[in-house]
């Protein structure tokens, strides 16, 4: 038990540091609702390969047991994080015989009778699909299973992982955590009774929707979430600062209900922005008095972290062009946010490693110094980098509305058809009111010219 419990403060210390490094923000709704005590499954939906279980892993407030598919353990790197994790491998239909998934459902059982928590994607499959796939009947045949067997006040708790680009690193992530099902209200029976299965997978598949992404198509889930996008700005009046992710996925969410109205606008507007070659960001309401009011200390501040981020960009150089080079590579995005993630984890690790040990092992401290120059100076220099391309983009954009006196007044007029699409659906007065501050004019870009 001691060494099991130190396992497992290892392991989310790591998966913490990973996801931590990973995403610039994470943020979290309902994690009041996993149960501190007690059995519990999480199932939620695999929309991020192998980043989905490395996330829950670092918000879970108690440690998971994660089941991964057999093949996993064929991958000698991810070996020891597996049986580090205690992680149950299973075998899926495709992939030969299932025979041995009996002594996997015999570890769940285990794992929840002893009031554990055991960690479960339930569609079967890492997906890019915009919604949940149909889900399979393993989770309900496990929660059942387990009741049988002894396990009291089991919960399944839909977990919905949403990531604002699963593909890139220091992107945000938003953890929804559903309305837990309670299995022990349920008619008595265990794992062999085909209708208490089918039910309780039907409940499943319900919560799961509502936690995690739930969109017709890939093209309606863009629109609806860059509208989304569009009217939180309008409302925050901030062209420089982005929504968070937890809001703009609940608006469009609520969007959903009736796509047609919303899309439309959000695609034509999308259109115009990128014939015209720029962001919603310049053409925000206040947009031109925020980067007036903020351009001079950010890029003061900027000079100032230039040094640290030479630093941080050539210590951290051999790992940011193997994670470059992966990137590079044809694969589907579920694939490619894997393999980055996982380059990521062992390029960025090892290279620490070794400046604490080759080249910083002469100091007084020597692990400060490495914390110091590689992790903390290599974000620094990320930071440093996004905010170039942000003020870059946002500069060219202005210069050629400049160009195009034109474009900006029809720009807004599109823009101003997204958020009264918004209104519309959404019935909220908050996207009524205009903001105080006058739309920009094209004769507020002369400056920066």
């Amino acid at each position: 038990m001691v060494v099991r419990a130190l396992a497992d403060r290892l392991t989310k210390a790591i998966a913490r540091l990973a996801t931590f490094g990973w995403f610039r923000v994470i943020e979290t709704e309902g994690l009041e609702r996993i149960p501190r005590v007690g059995p519990a499954i999480l199932a939620a939906n695999h929309h991020g390969g192998f980043v989905d279980p490395a996330l829950l892993m670092a918000v879970s407030p108690r440690p998971v047991r994660f089941l991964a598919m057999a093949r996993l353990w064929k991958i000698w790197p991810l070996r020891p994080l597996l049986a580090l994790a205690g992680a149950i491998p299973v075998r899926r239909s495709r992939d030969g015989d299932t025979r041995g998934n009996v002594d996997a459902f015999v570890a769940c059982h285990e794992v929840l009778r002893c009031d554990g928590v055991i960690g479960i994607f339930p569609e079967g499959e890492a997906s890019d699909a915009p919604h949940v796939l149909p889900v399979r009947t393993g989770t309900a045949r496990i929660a059942l299973g387990a009741r049988a067997r002894g396990a009291v006040g089991l919960r399944v708790v839909p977990v919905g992982l949403i990531y604002e680009d699963k593909q890139d690193a220091r992107s945000r992530a938003y953890v929804r955590v559903g309305e837990p099902i309670d299995v022990d209200v349920l008619p008595p029976g265990d794992d062999s009774e085909r209708s208490l299965v089918q039910r309780l997978t039907a409940d499943i598949e319900q919560g799961l929707a509502a936690a995690a992404v739930d969109f017709e198509s890939a093209e309606q889930q863009v629109a609806l979430r860059f509208a989304a996008k569009v009217a939180l700005r309008w409302e925050d009046a901030d062209p420089r600062g982005r929504p968070p992710v937890g809001e703009v996925e609940r608006l469009a969410d609520r969007l959903g209900r009736a796509p047609e109205v919303v899309v439309p606008a959000a695609d034509a507007y999308r259109e115009a922005l990128a014939a015209a070659g720029v962001p919603d960001d310049v053409v925000a309401p206040g947009a031109i008095d925020t980067y007036r009011r903020r351009g001079r200390p950010g890029w003061f501040l900027a000079l100032v972290a230039i040094p640290f981020a030479l630093v941080g960009a050539v210590a951290n150089a051999l790992p940011m062009l193997g994670l470059y080079a992966v990137g590079r590579r044809p694969m589907s995005p579920v694939t490619r946010a894997t393999a980055k993630f996982l380059t990521a984890l062992v390029l960025f690790l090892g290279n620490w490693l070794a400046l604490r040990y080759w080249l910083l092992a002469d100091g007084s401290r020597p692990w400060l110094a490495t914390l110091v120059v590689g992790p903390l100076c290599g974000l620094v220099a990320i930071w440093l980098v996004a905010r170039w391309i942000r003020a870059r983009r946002a500069r060219l954009g202005i210069r050629r509305l400049v160009g195009e006196r034109s474009a900006l007044h029809e720009l807004q007029q599109r823009r101003e058809a997204v958020v009264d699409a918004v209104r519309d659906v959404v019935g909220d007065a908050r996207f009524a009111a205009r903001p105080p501050r006058p739309s920009t004019s094209i004769e507020e870009f002369d400056y920066l010219r």
